[in-house]
């Protein structure tokens, strides 16, 4: 019995050990489980609120950069406006429709480019009085007057002393041949309005706040309003200066180079609190058109601590519930750990819908991306691309672009960046779920940046109609350059002109003078009458040039196109290298067109040369057809511009190298050339469409890389004969007379062709190369001379000065003028200077002789 007590005892006291024992390592399992779980909530909670902190940054910086852009959009759009620089009445609707449609905005202004305020919207109250203002000493102004850019002013404070960013926007006057600027958009908000009304939803708990700082270190906006417009690296130790603020000035400066990222820092108070307050700060860039802002959300430790002492007291009562759980019994365990998963999962509840607010709130489209797939995306993204929630989840990005390519360079460039630890910013095209292409703006950066695979916020900002914008200012340019490239070709043209006239007149006239003395029958008269023939067609060539240069209508008249095929192939033989073959097949029963016949042998000498030179190395076939063809509705689908009926169908064709589709497209754009440099205009082919095309017809061209190029020229026939030229008859046409003429040209040549073929004709000259000598000659006898002759754009004396100096000695002195400008010389231009005819240099010796005739006999 006493062995069984003792045993009954032991077993007791074993059990008690027992029971001890248990309690004790329950009790120190509870501790070691407490304060593992101590460690990993304080981590877990510090991670959380540093990655809340920095997406909250980033949300609002992307939602102030969106902002920025559809601002300047607006007002890009707004001075690129034909109304921009007309009168005031129309101004004033546009500035109207501008200040509705943006958000915020105080005021728009337009500054001339002397500097002074020109108009004013809203003008009410004092901005009335600024009408005449000299702004010339802004900052801003000076920047994009200087620059032709964008200037993003400082904040500044207005005449009411109310706080102000300005916009600036140079306005060109583009209907000028060289683009100037006429005046700067002035764009005008409040900042504090415009970024507090963005952030204020964003506090991280009840006494965090955000402040933002421009480029230069200056608070924008800060809930101590005193430091608003001060420098952050002086505004806090005026107010406390026994304070050192070197961790949160070393952290601004980082602001300022634009880095991104978390930090703690020691401050001197925190709103209302005062003493020494250790606070945590998360700070991203801002990127605006003109220069770097930053925004820091900062909130005190004390906070992140709060949340930890309450989950320590959480703990407190944990670690005694356990132990009074196992005594009592598990029920009231497990319902404080209930309890306190519950109020922690609360806790993480309210951020994540305060987080999910803000970014449905955005205006620009987020989304969360991981393993190339969407996990999550706000109500902006899902209606800029046209998708419902469902329809995006869990989709691959694959769907947002056009072809695989764009999908791959955009994945390989994001990776890039993210391997280089720096967020990412691109812009690309994106496809909608209705096939409608869009410009958009894409901003990236990675949740965790030593993690790829956790993934990655995505940012996408529709840019469409900034780009649109850029286009057409491109455009613009384009079409300014072009301008300014003709008139340069019309002042070259008709400089050219004029020289070659003179050149031609001597040759024509030394070949006519010939064939007075030649046999028509000869050899040596149809020599001078092919040169006669070639100077008539250089002549005509110079009035094509000239007609280019102005953009003035040629005469046409029925035109059989054979004979000129037959001549420039002719020509071409004896040019080309023997390597290639001529073949022409022409139909000598076609009928004419109507066209101009040097234009339709510039078309034909165009296309033949541009065949020739594509087998000008390796050599092969140029083939030449002429025949009439029929054009019927079915034939249309490959033709352009075309009417069924009957046309002169022109083929020419090469065996050369070809060319892809993409090129043929091109090939009749003005300036468009696929030879090297020096060796094309990019002009004949344009030239060439452009004259099919007057005449009523059109081109077509088939070419194929390594298989040659075939060219078909439609135009329409007419049913009229035409008349061969008929060859001048010089000694039976030209009319002879007597008297004595006056011939006044700076050009020995023409002076010296002229005396010998009107002493031909039976007429005393005295000729002058110097207007001076001849009013010289003149003045020693006014009434010697029955006509005067003499060239409108002499030097030291011009024609029209000369012919006023001797109708002061003698005004019934006919006179005739020349020149070699082919111009519009009105009757009234003539009556001015009193001069009785004009001829325009190349004349023929014909027209001459039957006008001289007319203006003496007319003036006796």
């Amino acid at each position: 019995m006493k062995i069984r007590k003792t045993k009954m005892k032991l077993s007791s006291k074993l059990f008690l050990l027992f029971i001890t024992l248990t309690i004790i390592s329950v009790i120190i399992i509870a501790v070691y489980i407490n304060l593992n779980s101590r460690r990993e909530l304080r981590s877990m909670a510090a991670g959380q609120f540093g990655i809340q902190q920095l997406m909250q940054t980033r949300l609002v910086a992307s939602a102030i950069e969106n902002y920025f852009d559809h601002f300047i959009s607006n007002l890009y759009f707004m001075a690129n406006a034909n109304q921009i620089l007309s009168s005031i009445p129309s101004q004033d609707t546009l500035f109207y429709k501008l200040y509705d449609k943006l958000q915020n905005v105080t005021s728009i202004r337009f500054v001339s480019i002397n500097g002074i305020l020109t108009f004013i919207y809203p003008s009410e109250g004092f901005r009335r009085e600024l009408i005449g203002k000299n702004y010339g000493t802004k900052e801003f102004y000076k920047k994009t007057i200087a620059t032709g850019k964008i200037s993003i002013s400082s904040l500044l404070y207005n005449e009411e002393n109310k706080p102000r960013i300005r916009i600036a926007i140079p306005v060109f006057d583009n209907d000028q041949a060289t683009p100037h600027i006429k005046g700067v958009l002035v764009g005008s908000f409040d900042p504090m309005n415009v970024l507090n009304s963005i952030i204020n939803s964003i506090i991280s708990d009840k006494t965090g706040y955000a402040w933002i700082l421009d480029s230069k270190g200056n608070f924008l906006t800060h809930p101590v309003k005193e430091f608003e417009g001060k420098s952050s690296f002086g505004a806090r130790e005026k107010k406390n200066p026994a304070f050192s603020y070197k961790k949160i000035e070393t952290i601004q400066q980082k602001m300022i180079q634009g880095h991104e990222g978390t930090d703690t820092y020691t401050s001197g108070w925190h709103r209302e609190q005062k003493g020494y307050i250790e606070k945590f700060v998360a700070y991203s860039p801002v990127k605006t058109a003109d220069s770097n802002w930053s925004i820091a959300i900062c909130s005190p430790m004390n906070a992140l601590d709060e949340i930890i002492e309450e989950t320590e007291r959480y703990e407190h009562y944990t670690l005694f519930f356990i132990v009074f759980i196992f005594l009592t019994g598990g029920i009231l365990l497990f319902k404080n750990s209930y309890q306190r998963y519950c109020s922690f999962e609360q806790s993480l509840k309210l951020n994540e819908q305060k987080l999910s607010a803000i970014t449905q709130a955005s205006p620009i489209g987020i989304c969360l991306v991981k393993q190339r797939k969407i996990y999550w995306a706000n109500e902006t993204l899902h209606t800029m691309f046209g998708y419902e929630y469902d329809d995006l989840i869990g989709k691959n990005v694959r769907m947002f672009y056009q072809n695989d390519s764009s999908y791959l360079r955009i994945g390989k460039a994001l990776y890039s960046d993210f391997s280089e630890l720096k967020p990412s910013q691109l812009t690309s095209q994106c496809i909608k779920k209705d096939g409608t292409i869009f410009h958009c703006s894409l901003r990236s950066c990675p949740l965790n940046s030593s993690d790829l695979s956790e993934g990655f916020i995505v940012v996408v900002g529709d840019i469409t109609e900034r780009v649109a914008v850029e286009q057409e200012n491109n455009r613009l340019k384009d079409h300014i350059i072009r301008t300014q490239r003709m008139e340069a070709i019309g002042i070259l043209a008709s400089g050219i002109a004029h020289d070659f006239n003179n050149i031609l007149f001597p040759i024509t006239g030394y070949v006519e003078i010939l064939l007075l003395d030649t046999a028509e029958n000869s050899d040596t008269h149809e020599y001078l009458m092919n040169i006669l023939k070639a100077s008539n067609r250089a002549k005509e060539l110079i009035n094509q040039i000239l007609s280019f240069s102005r953009k003035t209508e040629k005469e046409t008249n029925p035109v059989l196109v054979q004979p000129i095929i037959k001549e420039t192939l002719k020509f071409l033989k004896k040019t080309i290298p023997t390597t290639i073959n001529i073949v022409q097949q022409i139909d000598m029963n076609c009928r004419p067109i109507m066209a101009d016949s040097t234009q339709i042998h510039q078309v034909i000498m165009n296309l033949c040369t541009n065949a020739y030179q594509a087998m000008e190395d390796r050599g092969g076939t140029l083939t030449v057809k002429l025949f009439e063809s029929e054009i019927k509705e079915d034939d249309l689908n490959n033709l352009l511009d075309l009417k069924p009926g009957r046309y002169l169908e022109l083929l020419i064709s090469d065996t050369g190298i070809g060319m892809k589709k993409n090129i043929a497209l091109k090939i009749f754009e003005p300036y468009f050339t696929t030879k090297k440099s020096g060796k094309g205009t990019g002009l004949g082919l344009a030239v060439a469409h452009g004259i099919v095309k007057k005449a009523g017809g059109d081109i077509k061209v088939i070419s194929k890389p390594e298989k040659g190029t075939c060219f078909h020229i439609y135009m329409p026939l007419i049913d009229s004969n035409t008349e061969k030229a008929s060859l001048p008859d010089i000694k039976n046409n030209c009319i002879k007379g007597t008297g004595h003429i006056l011939l006044v040209d700076d050009e020995e040549q023409i002076v010296a062709m002229e005396q010998k073929f009107l002493k031909r004709l039976g007429y005393d000259t005295t000729a002058c190369t110097s207007s001076i000598k001849a009013l010289e000659i003149f003045k020693t006898n006014p009434n010697k001379f029955d006509l005067v002759i003499t060239d409108l754009t002499m030097p030291e004396i011009t024609g029209d000065k000369l012919v006023e100096e001797i109708k002061k000695r003698n005004p019934d002195v006919p006179v005739i003028i020349c020149t070699g400008f082919k111009r519009t010389y009105t009757k009234e231009w003539m009556d001015s200077i009193n001069v009785q005819e004009l001829l325009i240099k190349p004349v023929k010796m014909k027209d001459l002789s039957t006008l001289i005739s007319k203006t003496i006999n007319g003036n006796r």
